[in-house]
């Protein structure tokens, strides 16, 4: 116990300075600032535990807004995360004080920046953008984007889920008068509370192993309509699925178009999609079934199905505004149906809606290739997996033939002689017909390749008339 609390100390001590000088761990003074205020109980909770810390005259200033920068430092020291994302925010440089701390939220996931590829760490966060940042750090479901607000109309349709899901939970309440004020700054208090609720939900341990103090299990207070400051222009109405991703209030909702299903497989299938933004595209896999639920945009980001748990494949990939892209499938089984659910974001993090491809997979044939993956890629060289048939099974013939992603797709024919679509016989290294024991995994090394490059890498087994399916898989070299 002793080896926790010095760790979670340790943490608190960084703090100290953006919010005051550091409490003593035993019951502290009451400051005079606090006293009948709403959240009093878990202010003093705070200092009397040292998360919190007064001003040198005494005053926690618990109305006092909140900046974006310290806001994730709270959550980071609390929450244990210490990884860090290569950050280049143009506000923002490696002397900052609280650069590391942004570095730590991006990575973590929970936060972005705006389209301008500013974090703005100084600018009050908004009451909706803290939404956000608990939906992201909680992983909450943010489908339903209906609530009881008398205000429902002024929060951004990127918050909408992120506020419904939190109020839900009681982690954000409204105030007295039925509104929730998205826009208005948040609060010393409420930053407290938002916090000190949260770690009750948390469905982990930070990334990097920090301590999760546990803070008393109570609901975080209703605040009272005590006048806030403006949000700095700019920087309070702003924001997106990552926090505060937005450009001032112009803020356009990524969507995808045209998701369907190219080739498929026994045990890969392409997956076809325009988005409408410059970004990437997160996707994951799950058998299909009618009566579960599809997953948050949040949880398709973090390759979760609805129930919280990893689906048979995830992955992202980069997308250009309102041009196709495709990637590949795996791990599948064949003869079932699979539901493929997307998500894109921009370049600040805001997610789309989730859309669902569904697609069957084809039967095995007794030569089928079982498994084909892609592994580690270079940057003119890349390996894949391949597997057919069973162990003891009778021997097959493998082809593959290597292609640009953007190429046509050859027939099984024309792939098991080594052809493009058009019929032109290609050559070592673009062909090949690796000697394969059935039900052996097999490395391909694949040579010859471009530095930064997409290729689809097409399979087949059998000849003649008795070919097994297509499998193609896409790689990318470095």
């Amino acid at each position: 116990m002793k080896k926790m609390w010095r760790g979670l100390m340790t943490g608190i001590l960084g703090i100290s300075m953006l919010l005051g000088s550091l409490g003593s761990v035993s019951a502290a003074p009451v400051p005079k600032d606090i006293q009948g205020h709403w959240a009093q109980g878990q202010l003093q909770e705070w200092l009397d535990r040292g998360y919190l810390g007064g001003y040198p005259d005494g005053t926690v200033k618990p109305n006092k807004a909140i900046t974006r920068g310290e806001y994730v430092t709270l959550i980071n020291r609390l929450f244990g995360f210490t990884q860090k994302a290569t950050v280049s925010f143009k506000d923002m440089r490696s002397t900052n004080w609280n650069y590391s701390e942004v570095a730590k939220a991006v990575e973590a996931g929970y936060i972005g920046g705006y389209e301008d590829n500013t974090f703005r760490p100084n600018n009050p966060l908004t009451r909706q953008e803290a939404a956000v940042i608990t939906a992201k750090l909680l992983r909450l479901n943010t489908n339903t984007t209906s609530n009881k607000f008398k205000d429902n109309a002024q929060i951004a349709a990127w918050a909408k889920g992120a506020v419904a899901a939190a109020a839900d939970k009681k982690i954000i309440n409204g105030y007295p008068d039925g509104t929730f004020g998205p826009k208005r700054s948040l609060t010393r208090a409420e930053a407290v509370g938002i916090i000190n609720t949260s770690v009750i939900y948390y469905p982990g341990s930070g990334t990097g192993g920090g301590v999760i103090p546990t803070p008393t299990p109570t609901a975080t207070p209703t605040p009272t309509a005590t006048p806030m400051p403006t949000a700095t222009p700019g920087g309070g109405s702003g924001g997106g699925s990552g926090g505060g991703n937005g450009g001032g209030g112009n803020v356009t909702t990524p969507t995808v178009s045209g998701a369907t299903y190219g080739n498929v497989g026994s045990v890969t299938a392409d997956v076809y999609l325009t988005s409408s933004v410059t970004g990437a595209v997160y996707y994951v896999v799950a058998p299909y079934t009618a009566n579960v639920s599809a997953p948050s945009a949040l949880q398709v980001e973090k390759g979760q199905i609805s129930d919280g748990t990893a689906g048979v494949h995830h992955g992202k990939a980069a997308t250009v505004a309102n041009t196709r892209v495709t990637f590949s499938v795996y791990g599948l089984n064949p003869g079932t149906e699979y539901a493929t659910y997307i998500a894109v974001a921009d370049a600040s993090g805001k997610l789309s809606d989730v859309t669902t491809v569904r697609l069957t997979t084809a039967q095995a044939t007794a030569s089928s290739i079982t498994l084909f993956e892609p592994g580690q890629a270079g940057t003119v060289t890349a390996d894949v997996y391949v597997k057919y048939g069973v162990t003891g099974g009778a021997i097959a013939p493998v082809r593959y033939v290597v292609l640009p992603a953007n190429a046509a797709a050859p027939s099984a024919a024309q792939i098991a002689a080594g052809q493009d679509s058009t019929g032109a016989v290609l050559n070592a290294p673009w062909t090949g017909t690796p000697s394969i024991t059935p039900g052996v995994k097999h490395t391909q090394t694949l040579t010859g390749l471009t530095a930064n490059t997409a290729y689809k890498v097409y399979v087949i087994t059998g000849t003649g008339t008795q070919l097994s399916p297509v499998e193609i898989i896409q790689i990318h070299t470095k």
